[in-house]
């Protein structure tokens, strides 16, 4: 990608560039504070009038395309990264020195771009951050907090960068360019990936007679071995574990051929052929009869059971507690009516909306996510499975290096779900998100208990949810982008009206 010189003169620090007690845009908010009672539409147009008049200050990536921006000698660009749990560093100061060493070969890379990291907490502060004009230019956050950003208008839209530089998507996993690919475009490139495939023991099966599985195996054969292999007793050993919760039921759905909501995540459509075929498989076929458990974290002890659905990002850990001490290997997810499909785990990068220096922030954001230095050398560090796809195999020779008991375990298996793309993306609703999800979890407890049944249970489930989200979507918040294309209207109508 080419890289425009930025100066010659050196970077220097933001506070060149941005006045003497300027602001990047005075916050609009309701007297309650951000998190509070939203004023009504009206007045939080004519508030945003009032807000370019005592700020006095241009907007940065209000419109849909990039827009040049005055260079002085150099930019400072400001950076969240510190979101890996670093057990072994654990100062701010030994992780902001770990960090630098990348950051330094981006600097050198790239003259007249200098970059500042920052800390991140979590995503309700970072929204706060951006409301507030105080947050990173550039950030990194899971999958499930996407939709949140893009909705409030708060991240940059990238297609005019991605089209201007000919970004080839494929360099990516084709499930991480639909995780972060919307409606209005794509907002966030991928920070690294996370493939979910099975554990499976298969001394457990040479105990039993039983021939191991085919990679190869369906979803009948899955559960036909289910059922073989569950014995009963006091710790209740079960046949296989599914990822639990209605988040964990999406691989199964896409194998019928459906999903938990249609393309615009205002509804959610459980009671679909799909989502009663799926239903009906999972829990009166596998769940009900005790085949099959639905969990969170995989129990990896003596009394776990014979097949488990792991994240690739736990690979160690599975490593560590079965080691040498029997027979095991990773097998892909089972072949489906509509194709293999597993969950997936992802996480972002992206540019605040705000920064005022979008031209450099798409520079680091391309370098984080699309080029190799740091995604290798988060592979290498992390032994995390990187988003670009070149580099997979490269990550499965790092790990059997690390650790060279996992030779022969089946890594293979992670490396083709990457570049398969068979991972089911986190679902999501538009509006109403977190509560939708919490009514889905009562119903999903009721059908795991056994005091309702499938069609009742997802009837209910979608017929709540789709009420909720029919609501939430009528009391919607005006959101940032709206926000500040009222602030930019405002602006002009000032500039035609006074020359200034």
């Amino acid at each position: 990608m080419a890289v425009r010189d930025l100066g010659a003169h050196g970077p220097v620090d933001l506070a060149a560039v941005v006045p003497a007690g300027g602001r990047r845009r005075r916050p609009v908010r309701s007297p309650e504070g951000v998190s509070g009672p939203l004023l009504p539409r009206r007045a939080w147009l004519a508030a945003a009038a009032g807000t370019v008049l005592a700020a006095g200050v241009p907007l940065a990536g209000c419109g849909t395309h990039p827009r040049p921006v005055l260079q002085q000698s150099g930019t400072t660009l400001h950076v969240a990264l510190d979101v890996y749990a670093l057990e072994k560093i654990s100062t701010t100061h030994e992780r902001a020195g770990f960090y630098r060493q990348v950051l330094d070969e981006f600097e050198s890379a790239h003259r007249g771009i200098r970059v500042q990291q920052v800390g991140f907490l979590s995503t309700a502060a970072n929204m706060a951050a951006i409301i507030a004009g105080r947050a990173a230019d550039v950030f990194p956050d899971e999958a499930p907090a996407y939709a949140g950003y893009v909705e409030q208008g708060m991240l940059l839209r990238l297609d005019p960068y991605l089209q201007r530089d000919a970004v080839d998507p494929s360099i990516w996993s084709p499930s991480l360019v639909q995780t972060f690919r919307t409606a209005t475009g794509t907002y966030g490139l991928s920070r690294d990936i996370n493939v979910y495939v099975f554990a499976v023991r298969l001394s457990d099966f040479d105990a039993l007679g039983l021939s191991y599985p085919s990679p190869d195996w369906t979803y009948v054969e899955f559960a036909d071995l289910a059922a073989a292999l569950a014995r009963p007793s006091p710790s209740r050993r079960y046949g296989a574990v599914f990822s639990g919760g209605i988040l964990g039921f999406r691989e199964v759905i896409a194998g019928f051929g459906g999903s938990i909501t249609n393309a615009t995540h205002t509804l959610q459509t459980l009671t679909s052929a799909a989502g009663a075929a799926a239903g009906k498989w999972l829990f009166e076929g596998l769940v009900w009869p005790g085949a099959v458990a639905l969990g969170g974290a995989p129990n990896l002890g003596d009394d776990s059971a014979s097949v488990q659905e792991i994240q690739g990002h736990s690979l160690l850990t599975l490593f560590e507690q079965w080691g040498s001490a029997f027979k095991w290997a990773l097998y892909p997810p089972p072949q489906y009516p509509h194709g293999r499909f597993g969950n997936l785990g992802a996480a972002f990068w992206a540019i605040n909306a705000g920064t005022r220096h979008p031209d450099a922030a798409w520079t680091l954001l391309h370098w984080l996510s699309a080029e190799p230095v740091y995604q290798r050398f988060m592979m290498k560090t992390f032994l995390f499975p990187p988003a670009l796809t070149a580099l997979m195999t490269e990550w499965r020779q790092t790990v059997e290096s690390v650790a060279p008991g996992l030779r022969g375990r089946g890594l293979r298996w992670i490396v083709e779900g990457a570049r398969q793309g068979w991972g089911v993306p986190q679902p999501h609703f538009r509006y109403a998100n977190v509560q939708a999800f919490l009514i889905d979890d009562q119903w999903w407890q009721r059908l795991l208990q056994r005091t309702v049944g499938v069609p009742t249970a997802f009837g209910q489930a979608d017929a709540q949810v789709n009420a909720l989200e029919a609501v939430a979507a009528r009391e919607a918040p005006i959101s940032l982008a709206t926000l500040q294309a009222a602030q930019l209207r405002a602006r002009r109508r000032l500039q035609q009206m006074f020359g200034t």
